[in-house]
């Protein structure tokens, strides 16, 4: 007797096919009738094939961070990369300045008296404003690797192997920017051309700015 190992039927020895399913009865294969109640995979029926996963990085997913104003978590980017271009690099830097103009620039607008006076607290206020634009960059890209422009439009500062930047490498990156804006802003507009987006400050400091 041969018993179908799809179904379990008895069937003749002779039978090539199952008499009630019509599976194939392999030659030689001699099985009992399963079970009631017996699970998958015994008494001759072969058990269901273990779910696959998907591909990674699966595709289609949606983004685990919502879209808009944010910060993105620490640690290393993950998954493929975009880079920020020139134009929303602007109005991130914009962003960023007028929040340290408001700040630290504004009160010293409201400052009369005569000329010479309106004058020197003129140069106090744009040298304090200077120094507070250039803490604030460093300091922040340092500590998250964004700015609050950045922040806004969902732009990170990472090194060339994607991992966070630190305060050395915020610091460098900031005051090569003094160079890329004396050679006529070409050190800025270089991002616009790039094919990482990548500015001259970006190139000296081996870093990116990432997308996400």
């Amino acid at each position: 007797m041969a018993y179908c190992p799809g179904c379990g039927t008895e069937n003749e020895g002779s039978s090539a096919f199952c008499k009630n399913c019509g599976k194939h009865l392999t030659a030689g294969v001699q099985a009992p009738p399963p079970e009631q109640g017996s699970p998958p995979g015994e008494g001759g029926i072969p058990p269901p094939p273990l779910p696959q996963p998907p591909p990674y990085p699966p595709r289609g997913m949606p983004s685990p961070v919502a879209s808009g104003f944010g910060y993105l978590p620490e640690g290393p980017v993950t998954g493929p990369v975009t880079y920020g271009g020139f134009w929303i690099r602007f109005v991130a830097v914009l962003i960023d300045a007028l929040i340290v103009g408001f700040v630290f620039g504004m009160p010293f607008r409201f400052v009369g008296g005569s000329p010479r006076t309106v004058a020197i607290f003129g140069a106090i206020g744009g040298l304090i404003f200077f120094g507070a634009y250039f803490t604030y960059f460093i300091l922040m890209t340092g500590w998250r690797g964004q700015t609050v422009g950045k922040m806004a439009m969902r732009l990170r500062v990472v090194n060339q192997d994607l991992t966070p930047v630190d305060y050395g490498t915020s610091a460098a990156r900031e005051f090569s920017k003094i160079l890329s804006a004396i050679i006529l802003y070409i050190g800025f507009i270089m991002a616009g051309f790039d094919a990482q987006k990548r500015a001259l400050h970006d190139r000296i400091a081996k870093t990116y700015v990432v997308k996400y």
